[in-house]
């Protein structure tokens, strides 16, 4: 879907280009996932729904008519070809777009919503106080189950990214379970963060053991200042990242040094209440530094694009394409 959204604007921008309709072709036709994913895009953009939003934004200049090749099985579809004579594509990207997110999201979020205690919407954090007198703090977009029964302390992070300040009790240890991995203190202050990938420990203070959730693995220890990776494929070896920027998140700052840019835009779009889209990898891998406000995300986004050279375009609804 991300390569057909991609296909999508390039032939908006472009489409009576011959060279750019021959490789659009090419890619169309290499694999039958990818007509029926640029079909789905086109037949959203052609939903009347979306197509009343277009009326106050018509083309400058209509497309030529279709060439007699361009109506075989692997040209654009009707849908499209309406949309695009239609004019207005911008709006209707923007719907589209959004639509496509919903849908994409919309199955975990469900579930999300019936097994979650807390969780924050984008841009929120929130501070919480749990039932042994633990505090904890929630980053953006993140959730998190408790299980305080029965002298227990256990806290699922089912998503984002948390702050632990936990009340010291040897007699019950506070453990955090996320995607790959375990932690387990007694009292002590740490983050977990989970992205679906990979869960990142930091320890601020105290000392816990990190282990993995499934299949059970070696143990490792931390020390303040020590962060350490779980994923799939085991537990790195504890690292020594810079706590400035471990810790920003708490104080509303995205702090990065010598990071690619996709991973930053990356981090960045869960702060931005509406997709932010980057298009091809021409700027991917560009390395970028900065400490930006988290209130803000739209102006950190236009601010990092002006320094790698990305075109950016802002759609309705806050939508922002990076190209």
């Amino acid at each position: 879907m991300d390569e057909a959204l991609a296909w999508f604007v390039t032939l908006l921008d472009a489409p009576a280009n011959p060279d750019t309709h021959a490789a659009y072709l090419a890619w169309r036709n290499s694999d039958p996932r990818h007509a029926a994913a640029f079909d789905r895009l086109s037949a959203l953009g052609a939903m009347p729904e979306l197509q009343a939003a277009t009326l106050a934004h018509q083309p400058q200049t209509p497309l030529p008519p279709a060439s007699p090749s361009s109506r075989t099985a692997g040209s654009r579809p009707a849908a499209a070809q309406r949309l695009w004579r239609g004019g207005g594509w911008r709006a209707s990207l923007a719907a589209a777009a959004l639509l496509l997110a919903i849908g994409v999201h919309l199955q975990p979020m469900l579930t999300l919503r019936l097994t979650a205690d807390h969780r924050t919407a984008t841009g929120e954090r929130r501070e919480i106080a749990l039932p042994d007198r633990s505090r904890l703090i929630l980053d953006t977009d993140s959730a998190v189950a408790l299980d305080f029964a029965e002298g227990r302390r256990h806290v699922r992070l089912l998503r984002g990214q948390a702050y632990f300040d936990v009340v010291s009790d040897p007699a019950r240890p506070f453990r955090v379970t996320a995607g790959f991995s375990a932690v387990e203190v007694t009292g002590t202050a740490f983050t977990v963060q989970s992205d679906g990938g990979r869960d990142t420990v930091f320890l601020e203070r105290g000392r816990v053991s990190v282990s993995r959730r499934e299949p059970p693995g070696r143990t490792v220890t931390l020390v303040p200042g020590d962060g350490v990776t779980a994923t799939a494929d085991g537990l790195s070896a504890p690292g020594r990242p810079d706590p400035a920027v471990a810790l920003a998140w708490k104080d509303g700052r995205y702090v990065f040094h010598d990071q690619p840019f996709a991973a930053v835009v990356d981090t960045i779009r869960r702060y931005h209440d509406a997709p932010v889209i980057l298009i091809g990898d021409r700027l991917a891998g560009a390395r970028v530094s900065g400490n930006y406000r988290l209130d803000d995300p739209a102006a950190a986004i236009r601010s990092l694009a002006g320094v790698v050279g990305a075109r950016v375009t802002e759609l309705p609804a806050g939508i922002i394409l990076l190209r």
